[in-house]
């Protein structure tokens, strides 16, 4: 049974089946047990971080 919404793991873009995922819980997105804890996990969530303020500049200096 696939959950709502056909979500995806953020790191290899697999379709998610319900109790076979986890959250990432620094990015809050959800991530498959085989990329789970994975170096290639760390680098996307990385790659998602510094991704972040692409585009913004702080007003505050």
């Amino acid at each position: 049974m696939e959950i709502q919404d056909n979500h995806r793991c953020f790191v290899c873009k697999s379709t998610l089946k319900k109790d076979q995922y986890r959250m990432n819980t620094s990015v809050m997105k959800p991530v498959c047990l085989q990329c789970a804890g994975s170096e290639k996990e760390k680098q996307s969530e990385e790659n998602l971080l510094d991704s972040l303020a692409d585009g913004l500049v702080c007003g505050c200096i």
